[in-house]
């Protein structure tokens, strides 16, 4: 099953809220306690959205993270990548492992490649799933108006209304 991991998802919980006002800096301790998010999680993943350029960190008094870009310029796609390496539905769809620092990474073979039937198929589909979460951003999920893109590729005018993201967490008592 396709599936966000729990560090994306908190990763785009955080970013959510940073853009609620994205001129001011916040700590680690301050996101975590009002998302109620685990803090050493929370740690991890504004460090690894900072080495990928879509936070900036201040340090000293005042300091914290703040987003270094617009939040209608943060793709889905731009945090997957910060957080779990590129994207990818099969071994054939993109780069096969997601590198250690400095190294480059490695292709995975796959024993069918040879005579695979749907490998085509399959990194069409691969192709507009990256497009699609490619055309999400975290202002989207802030507002709740995701666009609505179909199957066979392009972008339909309308956005679907959706509720703004709620974490699972934050329902917690």
């Amino acid at each position: 099953m396709l599936s966000l991991t729990r560090k994306t998802d908190y990763a785009l919980v955080a970013l959510v809220s940073l853009s609620e006002d994205p001129g001011r800096a916040r700590s680690a301790r301050s996101l975590a306690e009002s998302l109620r998010l685990p803090l050493p999680a929370l740690r991890n993943i504004l460090q690894d959205l900072a080495r990928a350029g879509l936070l900036e960190s201040a340090h000293g008094a005042g300091g914290g993270y703040l987003l270094a870009r617009r939040a209608d310029e943060i793709s889905i796609t731009c945090v997957v990548e910060a957080i779990e390496g590129p994207v990818r539905l099969t071994l054939c769809c993109g780069p096969h492992a997601r590198p250690r620092k400095g190294q480059d990474p490695e292709p995975v073979p796959c024993r069918l490649e040879d005579s695979c039937r749907i490998k085509g198929a399959i990194r069409q589909v691969h192709m507009n799933v990256v497009s699609m979460l490619s055309g999400v951003t975290v202002e989207h999920l802030a507002t709740g108006e995701v666009p609505v893109v179909p199957a066979w590729g392009g972008q339909i005018e309308h956005k679907l209304r959706m509720q703004p993201h709620r974490h699972i967490a934050a329902e917690r008592p």
